[in-house]
């Protein structure tokens, strides 16, 4: 499901999801420091009416900090979410049409500067990379319509892979089946 999360659909729902993580990093910073300032302005009255510096993490302190992380990563999740829908739209646009999403894979192709079949170089060495480990030989990579999921020969076998995270994935039977052509 986050698979394809930042995945550039669209340049302004792409834009409003990294702005989203940016309200989540901010939240963060901010709670931090809100955190160190009350933890040293704190401090009590004693029983005979002296106020009493205790400088530390109290009760208020972390309420503070984690009410501060906790709004700003709701208000981010809602502007990421924000971002799918207009993703989700493009999609569904493409859908309807798809010589919109033929021109818009051409302009792509030109920012990207990649030709159409080339497939990047950061892929291929993770492939190689994963496929070595297993001592199995790659006789070709190939692009499918997911950014992230490429075919792979390997072995007299045809495998669907996807990279761009921890560690390259298999794609099962069922995963891999609107890929196949």
């Amino acid at each position: 499901m986050l698979n394809n999360l930042f995945v550039k659909q669209n340049t302004i729902g792409y834009i409003i999801k990294i702005a989203g993580v940016a309200v989540m990093i901010w939240g963060v910073i901010q709670g931090i420091f809100s955190l160190s300032m009350m933890a040293q302005m704190g401090g009590h009255f004693n029983e005979w009416g002296d106020w009493q510096h205790s400088g530390g993490m109290t009760g208020p302190a972390l309420l503070a900090f984690f009410g501060i992380i906790a709004t700003h990563f709701l208000y981010g999740v809602l502007i990421i979410g924000f971002g799918e829908v207009i993703d989700t739209l493009q999609k569904i646009y493409f859908r309807l049409d798809p010589k919109a999403k033929q021109q818009w894979e051409e302009e792509q192709k030109g920012e990207q500067g990649l030709p159409a079949g080339e497939v990047p170089y950061w892929v291929k060495k993770e492939v190689k990379s994963y496929y070595d480990k297993k001592q199995s030989t790659i006789q070709s990579i190939e692009k499918t319509s997911d950014a992230y999921i490429f075919r792979v020969s390997v072995d007299e076998r045809t495998e669907y892979i996807q990279v761009g995270f921890s560690e390259p994935r298999i794609l099962s039977d069922e995963e891999a089946a609107k890929f196949r052509e």
